[in-house]
């Protein structure tokens, strides 16, 4: 039964400790795995009282005072897991919403202990035994906390736009609410008693409360590795994308040397085809035209023969206005635009400035268009660029009403090489360099949405560290395209 109970709270501090090395930027994040650290202190407290306190009793190495500390320390680490496990749960819920602002959260987090805090004042001593379970008013206090936060949880889902938070969301209620449920049923419900007193400890329930943790922490690792979970992807899907990144970056030293070296080439037969032209030697031209096509096409072979890459992006970061960066990204592309008969929206609802490097943005910025306006055909055809505010990140959008994007290729479409065009200038790199150089930014970039046959939509955004000013933006306009 020990054994039990060891795994169950290093099962939840592990996955905790995952989450917070993984994304401990997210709030959600770093609230959940509060949240999970707090309900592995149970059944720590059990080991203590079950294995370790007899133990430290039977040997002559302990003092009565080490003992006794022991002792309190389990009392508290319970008495914080059985009172505060439904509170943090709740504050899980409220950040996971994404609805409110940081001053808003912060006031929730300090009034939400406020019930049970009064509770404790007006429960019996907790010392020097711990008395937990069987009072009415706190299966209420806590039933009313639980509840409120899985229906906060099951409200996100219901409400979210954006197809990929929502699937996201979809997964955290379905694992939450029925293992958060049985948890108070068994937990709250379910225990008549526990008492820790220096005779040891004493405790009636039916124990079902292990069985739904070790489903919970089944549930995240399985889905934490395939889909991402609770706002969150385990540790080796960063792994894997770092990796992909080490590859493409040393191709680029490859391609670096080789390029350089055969532009030299193409500046000696440019200036010897100027030459031919002056003197009107056809066939000397015609001799050079053919060699330069063969610097072209060993420049070609080279890329599709690069197996080995390494090597870094590095930025040269100034700041910019975002407005300025897309609109010269849009002026580029505008020979290519009329071409094809795509016409162009803009949403501009903010005016930020951004620490970046300006050349490695408007190249990201260019990718996306590009891609969007491959996916389009000839006619009819219409890309949407969109610059939010989304609780102090800036959010650029592209949008496409083109070929959309299958499942199996949105699953790849960050790996270095794979692409789905057929041409052979595809190289399958813009993508994963464009996920690169967000990286660097500390932003990140993202499929927002996608159907086939509909058209794609594509998200950069940007951190609120790297905004040096910005005009407040129309939110209305932010939350009709799911941007928050």
């Amino acid at each position: 039964m020990v054994i039990l109970y060891c795994t169950i709270f290093l099962s939840l501090w592990t996955i905790g400790t995952v989450m917070l090395v993984n994304n401990s930027a997210n709030p959600h994040t770093r609230w959940f795995s509060l949240f999970l650290f707090v309900t592995g202190f149970a059944s720590f407290s059990v080991v203590l009282n079950v294995q370790v306190l007899p133990w430290m009793s039977e040997s002559s190495l302990f003092s009565p005072e080490a003992i006794e500390s022991v002792r309190l320390f389990s009392m508290a680490a319970w008495g914080v897991e059985y009172h505060f496990v439904p509170y943090l749960l709740l504050m899980c819920s409220l950040v996971f919403t994404r609805l409110f602002r940081r001053r808003a959260i912060i006031m929730f987090g300090l009034i939400g202990p406020v019930p049970i805090l009064v509770y404790l004042t007006a429960v019996p001593p907790l010392y020097p035994d711990l008395h937990l379970g069987g009072h009415l008013s706190f299966r209420m206090i806590s039933g009313a906390y639980f509840l409120t936060g899985l229906a906060i949880y099951a409200l996100r889902y219901v409400t979210e736009r954006n197809a990929s938070y929502r699937k996201n969301s979809f997964r955290t209620a379905a694992a939450l609410i029925p293992c958060v449920s049985f948890l108070y049923a068994t937990d709250y419900i379910g225990i008549e008693r526990v008492i820790i007193s220096r005779e040891g400890m004493v405790m009636t329930s039916n124990n079902m409360w292990l069985i739904i943790a070790l489903v919970f922490a089944a549930f995240f690792i399985y889905y934490g590795m395939k889909y991402g979970f609770m706002g969150i992807k385990l540790r080796i899907e960063k792994q894997k994308m770092d990796y992909s990144m080490k590859n493409l970056t040393q191709g680029a030293l490859i391609l670096n040397h080789t390029i350089k070296n055969e532009v030299q080439k193409i500046n000696y037969l440019s200036s010897r085809m100027r030459n031919s032209i002056l003197q009107n030697d056809k066939e000397d031209m015609l001799r050079d035209l053919t060699q330069l096509d063969r610097v072209g096409e060993h420049i070609l072979n080279m890329m599709n023969q690069i197996k080995e890459r390494t090597g870094d992006i590095v930025l040269h970061e100034e700041e910019h206005r975002m407005a300025d960066v897309l609109e010269y990204s849009l002026m580029a592309l505008e020979p290519m635009l009329q071409a094809k008969q795509i016409s162009v929206s803009k949403d501009i609802q903010c005016d930020p400035v951004i620490l970046c490097d300006k050349s490695h943005i408007q190249e990201v910025l260019s990718n996306l268009l590009v891609n969007a306006l491959d996916a389009i055909g000839p006619g009819n055809g219409k890309i949407s660029i969109s610059l939010l505010e989304a609780k102090k990140e800036v959010v650029i959008g592209v949008q496409d009403n083109g070929s959309g994007i299958s499942n199996e290729s949105a699953a790849r479409m960050f790996d270095p090489f794979f692409t789905t065009k057929k041409g052979v200038g595809s190289y399958g790199l813009g993508l994963n360099y464009c996920y690169g150089v967000m990286q660097k930014h500390g932003g990140s970039i993202r499929l927002a949405e996608t159907e086939q046959g509909k058209g794609t939509r594509m998200e950069l955004r940007f951190p609120a560290k790297r905004v040096r000013m910005m005009k407040i933006p129309d939110r209305s306009a932010a939350l009709r395209i799911g941007a928050i």
